[in-house]
């Protein structure tokens, strides 16, 4: 469990036709994009996910192949 203190609650559901688009639907890859972007957002000190943080994290295999 990662805790992101400047993230906005809300933000990840007011991007769910995105991250269902981007994902293809597929819950495993949803996750893996999301623990992605909030380790970058940690690392880089940020502690946020926006869109364009997840933008910026490749896909897995099973999202690319859609």
């Amino acid at each position: 469990m990662l805790r992101l203190h400047a993230h906005r609650p809300g933000t990840l559901t007011s991007l769910d036709r995105y991250l269902h688009q981007r994902t293809g639907g597929m819950i495993g890859s949803l996750s893996h994009l999301i623990r992605g972007a909030a380790l970058d957002a940690l690392l880089t000190g940020n502690e946020k996910i926006t869109k364009k943080s997840l933008e910026a994290i490749p896909l897995d295999h099973s999202s690319e192949s859609n």
